[in-house]
C-alpha cells in the first residue's frame, strides 16, 4: 500500500485555509429564467501550473481543469459518484474488474468522438513510470485496462479494494492528440497550455500571470453553458483583490478572509456570501512519548480547557464549527449520543487533572506533580496568523486551569524536521482531508514514521482502520470509520479544534451559484447572469 499512502499524504499535506467545502447556494431568483450570455470574472491570487490533469498539482489548477476535461465520473454535492463521460459502471462479484459504459454523444472540442481508446490511453500513460505523473499511486493495484468496444472499457485489478472508483474515474486525455508524444517530456507538452476540451468550457486564451479566459463549449454533450465566458483574473495582492470585488471589477473571490466578510457586505450590497465548509480542520497534537501527555485524562482535560466555540467566534468570526474527530461530515459523522463529550468545561478539566495527580501543592498558581510544574511548548509554523492568534487564546485559557503554555513559531521546513524526529511537546497544525477515507497515515500505530508524529497507538483503532480500508460496502465501511473516529476522539491524541469554512463571494447578478465541497466552481455550466 506504500504508493497509495503517498497519494493520500499528498492530499493531506494541503494545509492552506483556502479549502474546498460545501453549503449555501444562491438559486434562481423567483420568476427569473436562465438566459444565455454574460461574462463571469473570478479573481484568483496566483496562476496555475498546467491544464494536463496527469501533472497539475495545485487545487486551483485541478478545479479549473475540470471545467475543460471531464472524467468517467465525479463526486457530486452528496459526495457520491455521478456519471460524466461514463453513463454507468459495474463491478464483478469479486471486485477484481470494474467496467465503465461511456456516453455515445460525448465529443472532444475538435469534433472527434470520445471513446474507450482514450480511457485506455490515459491509464497506459499514467501507469508508465517514464511519464512520471504525480497520480501514479492510483495505479498501484491496476493490472490492465481492456477495451471491450468503442464505448466500453474494463479495469482489471490485482486485488479488491474500496477506492477503485476514486482511482479510475479521473479526467481523460485525447489519444488522437497525444499518442505520438514523447512520454518522458509529456509534462511540458503544449497540451498543458492549450488543451482540447471534453467539458462545458474551452480555453480561449491564457496570458501567464494575467488571466485565463474560458469560452462556452458548443460541442459539450450536456448543452452549451449559459455563460459566454469565464475569466480567471490573477490578482496576487489579497488587499487589491478584496478592493476589486468591492468595486465590481471582479465578480467572484474564492477564500475571503473571515475578518473581511462584514466589511465586504457593507461596502457592496450586491455581493452574496457563500460559506462552504467541511474538509479542513485544525488541531493541537500531543507527543505521547512525553510523560506529560501519556495519561488520557490529561489529554481530555487539555481539550476541555479550550473554548473552541469561543475561538471560532473570535478568530473565525463564526465561519467554522468545533471539530470532533478527523472525518469530515461530508463522508461521516461522529455521534457521541450527548453532543460533544469534551466540550469546554474548565471545572471538569481541573477535576480530571487532579485525578491524574496534578495539583497546585505549593500554591503558586501552577499545577505540579512529583516536583514538576505542568508546562509545555506549542510549536506551529511561522507566517500563519490564524494559528498564531489561536495559540495565544489557548495559552490564556490553559493558564486559567494552572498550566503554563509557551508558544514557538518555526519556519515550515525546520518544523517538519522537528516533528519527524519527535522533537516537540505539542504542535498546532491543520489537515485538508481527502474525500477517500483512510486514517492510516495519521492514526495507525504503524504510521509513526509518516504523520503519526504524536506516537498514538490503539490496537482496536488499528484493527478498525485495517478493516475499514478493505471493506467494499460503503455503508459498512462508514460504520467502521465512525467507530474508529469515536475511539480516537475518546483517546484525544489531538485536541481537535475546529473545521474552517471556505468563504466565497459572488456578485448577486449571477444566479444558480452552487459551490460544494469538491469545488467552488461546481455546476458552473448552469450559472447564469440575470437579465437587466
Amino acid at each position: 500500500m506504500v504508493r497509495r499512502y503517498l497519494t493520500v499524504l499528498a492530499v493531506f499535506c494541503q494545509l492552506a485555509l483556502s479549502t474546498t467545502a460545501g453549503s449555501a447556494s444562491k438559486p434562481s431568483e423567483k420568476g427569473a429564467r436562465p438566459t444565455y450570455g454574460g461574462t463571469l470574472i473570478i479573481g484568483i491570487a496566483s496562476d496555475i501550473d498546467s491544464f494536463n490533469p496527469l501533472f497539475n498539482e495545485s487545487a486551483l489548477a485541478q478545479e479549473i481543469t475540470h471545467l475543460l476535461l471531464l472524467g468517467l465520473a465525479d463526486l457530486n454535492e452528496k459526495s457520491e459518484f455521478s456519471p460524466e463521460l461514463a453513463s454507468s459502471w459495474e463491478s464483478s462479484d469479486d471486485y477484481l474488474t470494474l467496467t465503465y459504459h461511456l456516453r455515445k454523444d460525448a465529443l472532444w472540442s475538435d469534433g472527434v468522438p470520445i471513446t474507450a481508446d482514450d480511457v485506455k490511453f490515459t491509464f497506459d500513460v499514467l501507469m508508465d513510470t517514464t511519464a512520471g505523473s504525480p497520480r501514479y499511486g492510483a495505479t498501484e493495484f491496476l493490472k490492465a485496462v481492456r477495451v471491450e468496444d468503442s464505448h466500453t472499457v474494463t479495469f482489471e485489478f490485482t486485488e479488491a479494494y474500496p477506492a477503485q472508483l476514486f482511482d479510475t474515474a479521473g479526467e481523460i486525455l485525447p489519444r488522437h492528440l497525444l499518442e505520438n508524444a514523447d512520454r518522458a517530456s509529456l509534462r511540458s507538452h503544449k497540451f498543458g497550455r492549450n488543451p482540447l476540451s471534453s467539458g462545458p468550457f474551452v480555453l480561449k486564451k491564457w496570458v501567464s500571470q494575467q488571466y485565463i479566459e474560458l469560452a462556452a463549449n458548443e460541442k459539450y454533450y450536456g448543452g452549451r453553458p449559459y455563460l459566454d465566458r469565464v475569466i480567471f483574473k490573477i490578482v496576487p495582492d489579497n488587499t487589491n483583490l478584496l478592493l476589486q470585488i468591492q468595486t465590481g471589477e471582479v465578480d467572484m473571490m474564492i477564500g475571503v478572509p473571515p475578518s473581511e466578510v462584514e466589511r465586504l457586505q457593507k461596502s457592496n450590497k450586491h455581493i452574496s456570501i457563500h460559506p462552504v465548509s467541511g474538509r479542513v480542520y485544525h488541531y493541537i497534537s500531543y507527543n505521547q512519548k512525553n510523560p506529560l501527555f501519556s495519561d488520557v485524562r490529561v489529554r481530555q482535560a487539555l481539550t476541555m480547557a479550550i473554548d473552541r466555540q469561543g475561538i471560532i467566534k473570535a478568530v473565525l468570526y463564526g465561519f467554522g464549527k468545533p471539530c470532533q474527530g478527523p472525518l469530515s461530515s461530508l463522508t461521516a459523522s461522529l455521534d457521541s449520543g450527548n453532543g460533544d463529550i469534551f466540550a469546554h468545561d474548565p471545572e471538569r478539566a481541573t477535576k480530571l487533572l487532579h485525578e491524574a495527580g496534578w495539583l497546585d501543592t505549593d500554591h503558586d498558581g501552577w499545577l505540579d506533580k512529583d516536583g514538576r510544574t505542568f508546562k509545555f511548548t506549542i510549536k506551529t509554523n511561522a507566517g500563519n496568523q490564524l494559528r498564531s492568534d489561536v495559540a495565544v487564546i489557548v495559552q490564556s485559557q490553559m493558564k486559567k486551569i494552572g498550566i503554563e503554555v509557551r508558544l514557538q513559531t518555526i519556519e515550515w521546513s525546520t518544523l517538519v524536521g522537528q516533528l519527524r524526529t519527535k522533537d516537540f511537546e505539542a504542535h498546532m497544525g491543520g489537515w485538508s482531508t481527502p474525500l477517500y477515507v483512510d486514517l492510516t497515515p495519521i492514526f495507525h500505530s504503524s504510521a509513526q514514521n509518516l504523520f503519526n508524529v504524536m506516537s498514538y497507538a490503539n490496537t482496536e483503532v488499528d484493527r478498525l482502520i485495517e478493516s475499514g480500508r478493505e471493506e467494499m460496502d460503503r455503508q459498512k465501511s462508514m460504520k467502521i470509520w465512525n467507530e474508529a473516529q469515536r475511539l480516537i476522539y475518546q483517546d484525544q491524541p489531538y485536541t481537535f479544534l475546529f473545521w474552517v469554512d471556505r468563504i466565497i463571494a459572488v456578485s448577486d447578478k449571477f444566479n444558480n451559484v452552487t459551490p460544494i465541497p469538491l469545488s467552488a466552481l461546481y455546476g458552473l455550466e448552469k450559472w447564469y447572469q440575470a437579465s437587466n
